[in-house]
């Protein structure tokens, strides 16, 4: 359905980037297929039915006579599968071994079926690794049930399309109409309660608002307002991006000396061991952001520091370094906050927020302390209480190579910084709502996770993991693990 309407004159195709990602999850019946596709079709970009996906597995097991809940026989079948999305005269066609699937996978016996199909984890790791091949491409419409929050933590574009059961029974019951198949609003009804309950209870990847998802309540719109609606908060991070102050040349005149001497120093570092940047090259981190950071080694904070160019920026670091001279001294010239790791440090947190309310930047190793190489997470509580306390959008960067540090570059570990896009909270009002402070703070760990992993993956692509950065992630995982009880505690 192409985009009509004068509330449209402001959505330009050009102003998102070639490369976008575009995330569109919510319930079912919420309109999501529709939208996505809609989406796609204006904006020039591949769309991906990942539900019909799932639905084509389904099918496969209904017609092979499986026990939709033995998830080993689900995996080996989607695993020597051929499963492929095609575009056709502006609709996606799936097929299945060769096979075009795509009314049947329509149909009430797969609708009833799909969540508990999707409802495996190993299902949907093995969905999950072909869709993000597809996306890391770039160009796509993605839409599904946890698309933001778990296959692409990193889009563009997050939307979760929100209406009320009411409004998507209807919606459905026309649908079915429309193709020849007689359900009555009653079953509808059920069924679609009985998916929201299970989509949203299940374990692995339940249905819930990515933090950063901008929120739309379609259940009062017309379809041509609800992708109206959607087109605009495609282009919300895009725009907010452009008014970012990256400007190196600025942010180096507001520079103190101490300031330069210490990037001066981090930088020359930097280029002994050969260090590559990946999202931040020629710019400044942009201010009044969480500069998020995963932590494999004691030499993260001056490599990472190798790429900033921007005064001021406070780092939360442990107040056992503050104790060390001549440690203790450089930390508080570099604007460092003291923070106790161990419970709520309410001091620290509150200077904190003070920084970010005042503009400044805050450097924060998110995981608490050290994670095995390859492993990135869990995220501690804090970051959530910082972005529930101030709203400040959050600078992801990922360190990778600290251990093989060799004079030019290392085999065994490339040293690499890079930058995710900024991530903001669109969706934390919605999420407040409905939760706890507590969980929100959860659910913003567990995205931030998702963006390290992710991070991570790409550098993996760029220089593949080598033996030594394996073995190594494999030995220290229970030592650090250890590490990880004695300094938080045996629940942590």
């Amino acid at each position: 359905m192409p985009l009509t309407g004068s509330a449209l004159s402001a959505v330009d195709p050009q102003r998102l980037p070639r490369d976008a990602v575009i995330a569109v999850d919510g319930p079912a019946g919420s309109g999501k297929s529709t939208t996505a596709k809609t989406l796609a079709e204006h904006f020039d970009l591949l769309y991906i039915d990942t539900g019909a996906m799932y639905r084509a597995l389904t099918l496969a097991g209904l017609s092979a006579g499986l026990d939709l809940t033995d998830e080993a026989a689900l995996v080996d079948l989607v695993k020597d599968a051929g499963l492929e999305l095609r575009q056709a005269k502006g609709e996606v066609e799936v097929h299945w071994n060769g096979k075009d699937v795509s009314a049947a996978i329509r149909a009430p016996e797969v609708d009833a079926n799909v969540s508990l199909v999707a409802s495996h984890p190993g299902v949907r790791a093995e969905m999950v690794a072909r869709q993000q091949e597809l996306g890391r491409q770039g160009g796509v419409v993605m839409e599904g049930r946890d698309i933001g929050s778990v296959v692409f933590p990193l889009a563009t574009a997050k939307i979760f399309l929100h209406a009320s059961l009411e409004a998507r029974v209807e919606r459905r019951y026309r649908q079915n109409k429309q193709r020849g198949h007689e359900v009555s609003r009653t079953e509808l009804t059920q069924d679609l309660a009985e998916r929201d309950r299970k989509d949203s209870e299940r374990e692995t990847s339940p249905l819930t608002i990515s933090p950063d998802a901008l929120v739309i309540d379609s259940s009062r719109m017309s379809l041509e307002e609800q992708n109206a609606a959607c087109a605009r908060a495609c282009l919300v991070n895009p725009t907010l991006d452009l008014e970012l102050d990256t400007d190196p040349v600025k942010a180096r005149m507001g520079m103190p000396m101490h300031y330069r001497l210490f990037y001066a120093v981090f930088g020359t570092l930097a280029r002994f061991f050969g260090l590559k940047q990946v999202g931040n090259e020629g710019r400044v981190v942009a201010g009044g952001c969480i500069i998020a950071v995963n932590h494999i080694s004691l030499w993260d904070p001056p490599l990472v520091g190798a790429t900033f160019r921007r005064y001021p920026i406070n780092t939360l670091a442990k107040e056992e370094l503050f104790k060390i001279w001549p440690l203790g001294p450089l930390f508080r010239s570099m604007d460092s906050i003291p923070i106790r790791r161990k419970g709520y440090d309410a001091r620290a947190f509150q200077q904190a927020a003070r920084s970010l309310r005042s503009g400044n930047n805050l450097l924060l190793f998110p995981e608490g302390t050290r994670q095995a190489i390859g492993h990135p997470g869990p995220t501690r509580n804090g970051l959530g209480i910082l972005v529930q306390a101030t709203r400040a959008a959050m600078q992801p960067v990922f360190i990778r190579g600290s251990y093989g540090r060799q004079p030019g570059g290392s085999h065994l570990s490339p040293l690499e910084v890079s930058f995710g896009p900024i991530v903001r909270w669109h969706g934390l009002e919605a999420l407040l709502e409905a939760y706890d402070k507590k969980d929100v703070s959860r659910r913003i760990g567990l995205l931030t996770d998702a963006i390290y992993r992710e991070l991570q993956a790409r550098s993996f692509r760029r220089y593949p993991q080598t033996d030594f950065e394996r073995d190594l992630g494999e030995k220290q995982l229970e030592k650090f693990a250890r590490r990880h009880r004695k300094v938080f505690g045996k629940r942590a």
